[in-house]
């Protein structure tokens, strides 16, 4: 899989706007999974600019790589060779696992397939959690900050509700006032 802009390719990457100041920079991106069946390498060499402002689409096939690539971004899981920069930052040569996670926390907003809400705590809490985690904002200035978030995706009123009590249109906006948060 590359994402080189060419139709012949699993993944494509699609730009809708461009700038000046590289955000993502990829180079020579490879990743090999092992299992017991042997190798399988996922993404063969990527090399990939994104720029500030530029919207991007991933698309391709199942199983074409396109997770792999998003985890590779957003630091989740690392490359078996090559350069990942993001926002001026080498997140994986200069970076170990806990400063990774940290980074990510207070850098980027994901929201994941399945959401990843935890089920034992309310949407507020889930939205403050990442706050909690990366130290941002004022211990006490969290709950009102994670309201603002629910707020603007319409949730404010389903707040002290536990995942599960609400319908996966409101989890997954839920998820998306975390990613804000």
């Amino acid at each position: 899989m590359s994402p080189r802009r060419s139709s012949r390719q699993a993944v494509s990457v699609q730009h809708a706007m461009t700038s000046a100041e590289a955000m993502i920079d990829m180079h020579g991106i490879v990743k090999t999974f092992k299992s017991a069946a042997g190798e399988f390498t996922v993404l063969k060499g990527i090399d990939l600019t994104i720029n500030r402002g530029e919207f991007v689409s991933i698309v391709g096939k199942s199983g074409s790589g396109k997770s792999t690539l998003l985890n590779m971004i957003t630091g989740i899981d690392h490359p078996t060779e090559g350069q990942m920069i993001v926002g001026g930052t080498d997140i994986y040569h200069n970076m170990g696992e806990s400063q990774r996670s940290r980074w990510r926390g207070k850098n980027l907003g994901i929201v994941f397939q399945f959401f990843q809400l935890l089920p034992m705590l309310t949407l507020l809490e889930n939205v403050m959690l990442p706050m909690d985690y990366a130290d941002m904002y004022d211990f006490d200035a969290r709950p009102q900050r994670a309201k603002e978030m629910l707020a603007l995706v319409g949730l404010e009123k389903q707040a002290s509700k536990l995942p599960a009590a609400v319908s996966t249109g409101q989890q997954q906006a839920a998820a998306i006032a975390r990613a804000l948060a």
